[in-house]
């Protein structure tokens, strides 16, 4: 049975399934109705998301939306990234310290960044490079005794196609999590949904119906579907904010084909539709 630990929650079979809702912190961000760049922006949509249920909030400063669908703006420097997330996060921990049980995590692929965070009382970092930007990230996320989400790739995020090769650059960053003394069960892994720079949109498909693969590697499942180029493909090439009802869609094949959390720009609905689908799965009938 495969369980695990996404700060303070557990994850894994057997448990509900855990929505971690994006809060993008770039003006770049593909879906234009995740950013909050302001204070005020960013506090209405952690409460706004808290209310509908969330477990996890992730925010980035730094837009890793397709370069060729989307153009390269949205990537910024160290000193800028640091800024913007030291900022949101004071206000997110600010909101968080009234409520339990809710957690957030950071979507960095640098080490400075990452151990601002941990050191602010973050408990998670989302490392979508999977330790191959920065490898000493991995020592400070285990110096500080937190959980790491891991992306599939090779040198850069998206950069692997197969199913065969996201399970073999998963394992190569489960084994630089461990060697640099992450704890096991605070591993968790994400196959990189997505049309990265590297790949287009039809590998999504092939992930998604192959997802029971990745519990070959023993970890919980992190998945990021939420309005991706992908869904939109099968709807016609819908623009992202016409894509809940897709999403949502993928989302259950997915949570069917063994996801244990989802990230989502859309907590209540994401959220609801998992509920039912529970229900179904898990009816001894």
């Amino acid at each position: 049975m495969i369980r695990g630990i996404l700060g303070s929650l557990e994850v894994g079979d057997k448990l509900p399934v855990k929505i971690v809702g994006v809060v993008n912190l770039s003006s770049a961000s593909f879906f234009k109705h995740s950013i909050a760049l302001s204070d005020s922006d960013i506090k209405k949509k952690v409460i706004e998301m808290i209310d509908e249920g969330v477990d996890c909030l992730d925010i980035g400063a730094q837009s890793t939306r397709p370069v060729q669908i989307y153009g390269g703006e949205g990537r910024v420097d160290k000193n800028t990234e640091l800024e913007i997330v030291e900022s949101a996060l004071k206000i997110c921990l600010d909101i968080l310290s009234s409520y339990e049980n809710i957690e957030i995590s950071v979507d960095t692929q640098r080490k400075i960044v990452a151990e601002r965070a941990l050191n602010m009382g973050v408990n998670i970092i989302n490392d979508i490079s999977g330790f191959k930007k920065e490898k000493e990230i991995a020592k400070v996320i285990a110096d500080f005794d937190a959980s790491a989400v891991v992306m599939a790739a090779r040198k850069e995020p998206g950069d692997v196609f197969t199913v065969k090769d996201i399970l073999h650059e998963l394992n190569s960053s489960l084994k630089t999590g461990l060697k640099n003394g992450i704890q096991e069960n605070k591993l968790i892994i994400d196959p990189g949904l997505g049309s990265w720079e590297a790949r287009d949109y039809q590998h999504d498909y092939t992930i998604i119906k192959n997802l029971e693969e990745l519990r070959n590697l023993q970890k919980p499942v992190y998945v990021g579907i939420s309005r991706k180029t992908s869904i939109g493909k099968a709807l016609n090439d819908a623009p992202p904010d016409q894509r809940l009802f897709g999403t949502i869609g993928a989302t259950i094949i997915a949570i069917v084909n063994g996801a244990h959390i989802v990230r989502t720009h859309d907590v209540k609905p994401t959220l609801e539709a998992i509920r039912v689908a529970e229900v179904i799965l898990n009816n001894p009938e």
